[in-house]
């Protein structure tokens, strides 16, 4: 016997725990959710890091390699350069080996010595045949002199050679030496945007670990949020059948009661017709007197 004033406990129906395991489905799903969307965004955070080191990584890496080409045209002009003076430098050996330093004191003892022989033959009294070797001597000694004057000649237009071709090599190896100074600047800042690419690269590599970490405990855990909405959506379509069923059986329940609502009124209908028709029936028998109350 129940206590007055108690209330009996109502007893979960079938509809009931459907409903509340696919809310408790909904719950874990959405909860899972939350938790990878977390992860997502993480991910997606790194790779929009990644995304900003890697552009300045192409952008470091293209200077670079503009510098490293600028550098290159540096090193082709300073080596033609050298090359050019070198050259010069053996041209300039070349000429420089025909100059004789005593040729200026050579043509001035053979000028004195055909002088003296030249006063020897006026002043002297020699034989024909003497005179004759003497004016050899001298004509040969004329045509020295001539070639050594004309090499004296050569020699003089070979120093302002050699002299220009000193002039030109200072200024060659100048204008090389400026380039080489281009080749080691550019040199020296290419290198430091290729440590700065490297590294950029290596934060990269690291980023796209961590991001690939990141997403794959996005993709497990939605997995199991995928599981939950599956079996969310199985206890939604038991729930919508229970409904029905619960539904069809009140339609069935209420047409029943119509039903019998309909019997019983037809019934009360029937019953004071038959009155009235009994009614009736003594009142006429009144009227004719065959019948006495």
């Amino acid at each position: 016997m129940m206590r007055k004033g108690s209330k009996k406990k109502k007893t979960p129906t079938e509809l009931d725990n459907a409903e509340k395991k696919y809310q408790s489905l909904i719950d874990k799903r959405d909860e899972l959710n939350s938790e990878a969307n977390i992860y997502r965004d993480e991910r997606d955070a790194i790779h929009n890091q990644k995304k900003k080191l890697l552009d300045e990584s192409k952008e470091k890496k293209e200077l670079r390699d503009r510098l490293v080409e600028e550098m290159r045209e540096h090193k082709k002009k300073r080596n033609e350069l050298q090359k050019k003076a070198k050259e010069l430098i053996e041209f300039k050996k070349k000429r420089g080996g025909k100059i004789e330093k005593n040729l200026p004191q050579t043509i001035e003892e053979i000028r004195k010595e055909i002088a003296r022989m030249e006063i020897k033959q006026e002043t002297t009294s020699l034989s024909i045949e003497d005179e004759k070797e003497l004016l050899d001597q001298i004509k040969t000694k004329a045509k020295e002199l001539k070639e050594l004057e004309a090499l004296m000649k050569e020699q003089v237009d070979i120093v302002a050679d050699v002299e220009e071709l000193d002039a030109k090599i200072d200024e060659l190896f100048k204008e090389a030496d400026k380039e080489h100074e281009e080749v080691v600047r550019l040199s020296d800042e290419s290198q430091k945007h290729h440590e700065r690419v490297t590294a950029l690269m290596n934060e990269s590599s690291i980023l796209i670990n961590e991001a690939q970490k990141k997403h794959e405990k996005f993709l497990k855990i939605r997995e199991r949020a995928d599981n939950f909405h599956k079996k969310a959506m199985e206890m939604r379509k038991k729930v919508l059948e229970i409904r029905k069923e619960k539904r069809m059986e009140r339609i069935e329940a209420r047409k029943l009661i119509d039903e019998q609502n309909i019997a019983v009124k037809k019934a009360l209908e029937d019953e004071e017709e038959l009155d009235k028709a009994a009614k009736a029936s003594v009142e006429k028998l009144l009227k004719k007197g065959k019948v006495e109350m």
